[in-house]
């Protein structure tokens, strides 16, 4: 380890980590956690708006005649992207317990 090294783990250690690695690792999970929360709220507005879950929003696209075709596509991107990060989100977290 270089000097620069060594006085950064000091200094991790007096602000109560164990290393820099203990502090990366629970900054990032406050990061994700973050992430994962704004995602499942955006899920949860789309929940709301059409009163179901994207798996039943997808069956009954073309039935949602109360949302023009154009809303429904934007939506039906934005909730699949919502989805993804949230997945994502998910197995980043899991590695981090590791």
């Amino acid at each position: 380890m270089t000097v620069e090294q060594v006085a950064l783990e000091r200094t991790f250690q007096e602000m109560g980590y164990t290393s820099m690695a203990d502090y990366a690792v629970k900054k990032a999970r406050e990061e994700l956690l973050q992430e994962l929360k704004i995602s499942l709220e955006a899920v949860d507005s789309f929940e709301k708006k059409y009163g179901m879950a994207y798996i039943e929003f997808a069956k009954k696209f073309n039935e949602l005649s109360q949302f023009g075709l154009f809303e429904r596509e934007n939506d039906s991107m934005d909730w699949r992207a919502e989805l993804e990060v949230i997945r994502v989100v998910e197995k980043r977290l899991v590695r981090l317990t590791i």
